[in-house]
């Protein structure tokens, strides 16, 4: 049959309009694609938030406005929120140590309900988390807070540990003294309270530690020194109370302004037991211009210095300058020249390993109060300039979201699974996939780092992973690309845990086997299992990682993916000393030789899960001495003073895991009967010695 122009015109017309669906429907299937599920995106609520929103209002009023915030920063995908508790050694929440702030309540007085609280109530049923954010230092900003300060009961308490000081504008200041032991108790006291009494997800600090006029004649070490007792004190304290609460520090993005202050950042990020997180404030543009007038990229050079500091791999975030859009200062010229800073911004830090961001701040997020003229020092007065910033912070809230949502977590790869070794000798090896070994065998080369991600046939979620690693044990865990474990540092991964998030597990298992010195292939592990060798010190060399569907069969055997030893423990032993560590269950001492136990030392062996082993010894003339954990000196030494008993418990996340068993060889019983979690093991009130222990570490349900 012949076809006429007429419905030919009429076909191709048809066919245009059905491949424009397709195209705008893919489009808008992008544009309305879920964001990452495992990445931080979160809001500053600052104590001028505060004051403008929620100061002198009744709980009904409270509650509606929080929940309005908490909304509006659910429509800009914030899914962590952070709220100021602490501005200026005050609190807005009930608290026995700090008096009421003047920004809840004009008074300084309780408002007749608790703030964080219902914060923290509204943002968790919102499914948001929250952190309560303290400035730690900071008593007052002027003269005029000053003075108000020195009026309240905390003030005239703790007067000793208190500095005035002029920051050099004339204005005098409060600040709580770094230096002094007791200042620093009272904000790890102000950390616990807030932790104990609050469901909070973590505990944030700001970037004010030694400001500008505070102390200056001391030098920068002794600043750092300071700062690093408070920053550790704070870090051990909360995790003995909630080891799952986060604590995380946000300083100023230049560096060496950190080390001046004595925000010692460096050694953060790469020493254990200071914090969980880093958040640099990196508040400049990828258009900067210089004095000389170059052009600098600021903010991807920031990115990049901090990235390297970040040696324990620590989760990194990055504070985004919100406040900044739109507004032409002759320097940073980004901010004023496009409404597309931050949604690049937010594909470097993607790009360069990091977790997610901050918004500063809240006020900047609300459309209506940016669309109302709200002032309070944000827009200029110059109705053109306002005008520019307000259309810019519109746009680039807009941009940034597009990007959030754009973001494609799983790439284009055509596999499931992929991933880079970083080898001795050899550095980062091709990407492998689905199963093919990364790495090598037969070489003697160990794996240093290691980055694994999710391709585009695993479909939706995310993957996470963290390796166990010489001299720094089980690092934190990271996700989709980031690297775990060290690079040029010449440090050996031993053992690594992947697991699935998101829609992705709910489809797939994933498995993974290592290749280890000296033990070869090891099996089969599963699901955020461990898998290699710790405590023996043996390198991992290859490593196969692939998913299979959910309940599927395993590529091999899962009986033994994991070496380890648990306990370790070494006795102080009359005429001899110090005995090499014995591990589960091996006898430390003597036997049938009448030698006395003087002291002992006991330790975790393997980190695997978070907690403590606890103990406590009775001692010839002491009577029980104090419990004390990890390693430290139970007993004495140099005193020839007999153990006569000991308790042993464990604490923590791996409490719930496994039961410790003891048993003791007693002068004239010989080897007593098995106990178990702080059960006494010995005699007392009998002068008789201890000579030799066993311990081990069971799983819950089993007996020796």
């Amino acid at each position: 049959m012949r076809m006429t122009s007429k419905r030919k015109i009429s076909i191709i017309l048809v066919m245009f309009l059905l491949i424009s669906n397709l195209v705008i429907s893919n489009q808008q299937q992008i544009v309305n694609a879920a964001p990452s599920d495992n990445e931080k995106r979160a809001c500053w609520v600052s104590f001028l938030d505060i004051q403008h929103y929620l100061c002198d209002t009744d709980e009904k009023t409270f509650r509606r406005k929080v929940n309005n915030m908490c909304e509006n920063m659910k429509k800009n995908l914030v899914n962590t929120v952070i709220f100021q508790v602490r501005p200026m050694g005050d609190a807005i929440y009930n608290s026995n140590i700090y008096p009421w702030s003047y920004y809840i309540n004009s008074s300084g007085k309780n408002p007749g309900y608790d703030p964080l609280s219902i914060f923290v109530e509204t943002a968790h049923s919102k499914g948001m988390k929250i952190e309560a954010w303290i400035n730690p230092f900071r008593l007052s900003n002027g003269t005029s807070s000053t003075e108000k300060y020195k009026k309240t009961s905390f003030y005239k308490k703790n007067k000793s540990c208190i500095v005035e000081y002029d920051s050099g504008d004339g204005q005098k200041k409060l600040s709580l003294d770094p230096g002094n032991r007791n200042a620093r108790q009272l904000i790890i006291d102000g950390v616990n309270e807030i932790v104990k009494n609050y469901n909070v997800d973590g505990i944030h600090f700001d970037d004010y530690f030694y400001v500008s006029g505070l102390c200056p004649n001391l030098d920068e070490n002794a600043k750092k020194k300071n700062v690093n007792e408070l920053v550790k004190g704070v870090y051990a304290s909360l995790k003995k109370i909630d080891n799952k609460c986060e604590f995380g520090i946000s300083p100023q993005g230049n560096i060496g302004n950190c080390n001046a202050q004595g925000a010692d950042v460096a050694t953060w990020l790469s020493e254990v037991g200071y914090i969980d997180y880093i958040m640099p404030q990196i508040y400049w543009s990828d258009n900067y211009q210089s004095s000389t007038g170059k052009m600098l990229t600021m903010y991807t050079d920031r990115i990049k210095e901090w990235k390297k500091l970040n040696s324990l791999n620590l989760p990194m975030y990055v504070g985004f300058a919100l406040y900044k859009c739109g507004i032409d200062n002759g320097i940073d010229l980004g901010w004023s020249k496009k409404s597309s800073n931050l949604s690049e911004q937010y594909k470097i830090l993607k790009n360069n390993g990091y977790n997610g961001y901050a918004l500063f701040r809240y006020a900047w997020l609300d459309y209506a109060l940016v669309n109302n003229n709200y002032n309070n020092g944000m827009l200029t007065g110059d109705s053109s300039k306002d005008n520019k910033i307000k259309k810019y912070v519109g746009e680039e809230l807009n941009n940034l979201k597009n990007a959030v949502n754009n973001y494609n977590e799983n790439g284009d790869k055509p596999c499931y699974i992929y991933y880079s070794s970083h080898i001795q000798g050899i550095g980062w090896q091709d990407e492998k996939n689905d199963g093919v070994l990364s790495g090598t065998t037969n070489l003697g080369k160990r794996l240093e780092g290691i980055r694994i991600s999710l391709g585009g046939k695993a479909g939706k979620g995310s993957v996470e992973y963290r390796t166990h690693c010489q001299r720094y044990g089980w690092m934190p865990w990271v996700s989709d690309g980031s690297m775990s474990g060290t690079e040029g540092e010449a440090k050996r991964m031993e053992a690594i845990q992947i697991r699935l998030k998101g829609e992705v597990s709910n489809k797939y298992d994933v498995f993974y086997r290592v290749h280890v010195q000296s033990f070869g292939w090891l099996d089969w592990a599963k699901n955020g299992e461990a898998a290699g060798s710790s405590t023996f010190a043996k390198r991992l060399e290859a490593i196969e990682i692939k998913l299979v569907q959910k309940g599927g069969a395993a590529p091999g055997d899962t009986t033994k993916p994991y070496v380890n030893r648990k306990i370790s423990y070494n006795c102080h032993v009359q005429t001899y000393g110090w005995q090499n560590k014995s591990y589960d269950g091996e006898t430390n001492g003597t036997t049938r030789q009448s030698k006395r136990l003087e002291a002992i030392k006991i330790s975790i062996a393997d980190n695997l899960y978070d907690g403590n082993i606890e103990y406590r010894v009775h001692c010839q003339t002491y009577d029980w001495l104090p419990w004390v954990s990890n390693g430290e000196l139970a007993g004495t030494t140099g005193q020839g003073k007999r153990l006569e008993a000991i308790e042993i418990k464990l604490s923590g996340e791996i409490s719930e895991k496994y039961d410790v068993f003891y048993r003791v060889h007693c002068q004239k019983y010989g080897w007593l009967p098995w106990v178990s979690n702080g059960e006494l093991a010995g005699t007392t009130g009998e002068g008789k010695r201890l000579e030799a222990i066993e311990i081990k570490l069971l799983e819950k349900g089993t007996t020796p």
